[in-house]
């Protein structure tokens, strides 16, 4: 495995038994200023070079001789650390599209699957995923475990930052709102995945404290916003732990009183896949918030189980279509059926309904052309600080 790192710093192993599709992906990854990346002709070769190394993402074909590209992601899911996978193949949409299952249910992310010949421009967006938070929270050896016991110290410091992504009305690209991203800069650490931040304080009780921090910084960025004649609502991510907590939601509606704002224009974001765990309670705390005259949208919609009439209970009004769907559906007949029945849905049930993840044109005007009334994603803009959300869109 090559030492080095390229401009992401991501050890990439890319494995094709076609010499010539191989160097055409290391071309591309090379263009891009990526160098810490190794090729293998097979599975048997890649399993080889995968042992004992902390592998990023696996490039990976899935018809190759002897040792298939199957058979290696197979061997890979057992690692204790995973790598996250992008699929290359010159098989028919079926057989990706059962490979994509195959990959999602052995626990590894799928950052992407592309039909042979590459193009660079998929092939780039697939591993920019990685990078932009798709694939899986891995800490690099050389950066010590973070300990959630610094939450505390960090709330009470400037450790909480927010990045701000539009969202856009599709019908004519206007802005429309933004969603608030936590970022967590740890002055010994750097950068420290939200996702690490957000299970750390659930487990150490302080879950309460960040969403209502973020909500507060939300607010604060909504005041500067309007300062500068931008007048859009805001989204914020809402844990189900702090959910199941009735007192959480009058201390948000504390929080936006006293910035003295429109509890309309703040959309609290549940994501599907929890809402089952405590109907009742999440029940309860999602009409509270209706009532005070908060939004509520239902994020990542298509990857759970809830069940519809569950969902037909719920007081919201936006659905967000998880952008998997969004991505797989130009290239799958399947998943355009099954974004096509999501958006129906949400358009029965009156909502309004969001893709998510768009980045490219062609997604853009296949999920207009289904329903979909707004878009998120980095065509439309990738998460940004205030100033510059404010300076694109001010």
């Amino acid at each position: 495995m090559v030492a080095s790192y390229g401009s992401s710093g991501l050890e990439i192993l890319i494995v094709d038994d076609d010499p010539i599709t191989a160097e055409v992906v290391a071309a591309v990854l090379r263009a891009a200023g990526e160098t810490g990346f190794a090729v293998a002709h097979s599975g048997a070769v890649a399993l080889e070079m995968s042992a004992g190394r902390d592998i990023d993402v696996l490039i990976c074909d899935l018809n190759m001789p002897g040792t298939d590209g199957v058979w290696l992601l197979g061997r890979v899911a057992e690692f204790a650390v995973r790598p996250s996978v992008i699929l290359i193949s010159g098989e028919d949409s079926r057989v990706i599209d059962s490979s994509r299952q195959f990959v999602e249910e052995r626990g590894m992310t799928l950052l992407g699957a592309l039909q042979k010949p590459i193009e660079a421009d998929a092939l780039l967006r697939a591993l920019r995923r990685h990078t932009s938070g798709g694939g899986a929270a891995r800490e690099r050896p050389s950066r010590p475990p973070f300990d959630p016991g610094r939450i505390g110290q960090g709330l009470a410091g400037d450790a909480l930052r927010l990045a701000f992504q539009p969202k856009v009305n599709l019908a004519d690209k206007a802005l429309a709102g933004v969603e608030a991203l936590l970022r967590w800069s740890d002055p010994e650490l750097g950068f420290i995945p939200a996702c690490e931040i957000v299970d750390g304080a659930e487990r150490i009780g302080l879950i309460d404290e960040l969403t209502l921090a973020v909500l507060a910084k939300a607010a604060i960025g909504r005041g500067a916003m309007l300062a500068r004649n931008l007048d859009v609502g805001i989204s914020f991510n809402v844990s189900m732990k702090s959910l199941n907590n009735p007192a959480v939601v009058d201390r948000m509606v504390e929080v936006v009183a006293a910035a003295g704002d429109r509890f309309d224009r703040y959309t609290v974001e549940v994501t599907e896949t929890h809402l089952m765990r405590e109907p009742a309670k999440v029940l309860e705390s999602l009409i509270r918030f209706r009532l005070r005259g908060f939004r509520i949208a239902i994020d990542d919609y298509g990857v759970g189980a809830a069940a519809m009439q569950f969902l037909m209970k719920l007081p919201s009004n936006e659905l967000k279509i998880d952008r998997s769907f969004v991505a797989a559906a130009p290239g799958s007949a399947q998943a355009y059926e099954l974004l096509k029945s999501a958006v129906e849905l949400g358009l029965r049930l009156g909502q309004v309904v969001v893709a998510e993840g768009v980045e490219t044109e062609v997604e853009s005007t296949l999920v207009q052309s289904l329903g979909c009334q707004q878009g998120q994603g980095y065509l439309y803009g990738p998460p940004m600080s205030l100033d510059e959300l404010i300076r694109r869109h001010g």
